[in-house]
């Protein structure tokens, strides 16, 4: 068991080492060793790690599987590599339960990779059935305004977009994901006014954390003693 998690310990970091190389055997062979890890402590121990979390939590967080494994989408993205993304991406979900975290990034990712492979209908169908089940969650509702947007059902999307947003609300930490798929949404359809009006209000918040962060940064300046 202990030797599974050595070879992805092992593998994920030759990968950081050997980063922007075209050869992505390191990454799948990596991420191979991570499922094997999990699957096989699994099968000594069937409570180990229903939810995806706490596979950081009870591995005393030694091998950054979270940090990983979004590196390693990144990479695929990168290399347009949708096929193997998709696979990675539904191999994960399948892993875990769900039922205390949602698997926000992996869909948002998965259906990103189903649509620029031309399969909208299917990146659809995946983010309306996490949405149906997750309302609350914005980044699955901004990914299925994305996924309608790439399938062009612009009046879907916009109904979803409406359901969290309207032009005269403020961004806002929690409403910056619609914000930025309502802007693109707007931009294809045409309707350049509300766009425009949508991305005004995107850089007026953006404007704020920015002032936010510097006023914080020059609370503590360089040489000053905690």
């Amino acid at each position: 068991m202990k030797k599974r998690w050595k070879d992805f310990g092992r593998l994920s970091t030759d990968c950081y080492i050997n980063i922007g190389k075209t050869d992505m055997t390191q990454w799948h062979q990596a991420f191979d060793a991570l499922v094997s890890a999990i699957e096989e402590t699994r099968s000594r121990n069937p409570d180990f790690a229903g939810e995806f979390y706490e596979v950081e939590e009870q591995t005393d967080f030694e091998y950054g599987v979270d940090d990983w494994l979004m590196d390693y989408l990144d990479e695929l993205r990168m290399r347009n590599l949708h096929e193997k993304c998709c696979e990675v991406c539904e191999k994960v979900i399948g892993l875990f339960a769900w039922k205390e975290q949602l698997p926000e990034d992996f869909v948002f990712e998965m259906s990103s990779a189903l649509s620029a492979q031309g399969k909208t209908e299917e990146a659809v169908a995946l983010c309306e059935k996490w949405h149906r089940q997750n309302t609350e969650s914005q980044p699955l509702a901004a990914a299925l305004i994305y996924a309608r947007i790439d399938a062009n059902e612009y009046t879907g999307a916009e109904e979803v977009v409406q359901k969290y947003i309207s032009k005269e609300d403020e961004c806002t930490e929690d409403t910056e994901l619609i914000y930025r798929a309502a802007v693109r949404l707007y931009e294809e359809k045409g309707d350049q006014k509300t766009a425009k009006q949508m991305k005004k209000t995107l850089e007026q918040y953006e404007e704020e954390v920015e002032r936010e962060l510097m006023e914080e940064f020059e609370e503590y300046p360089f040489g000053d003693e905690f």
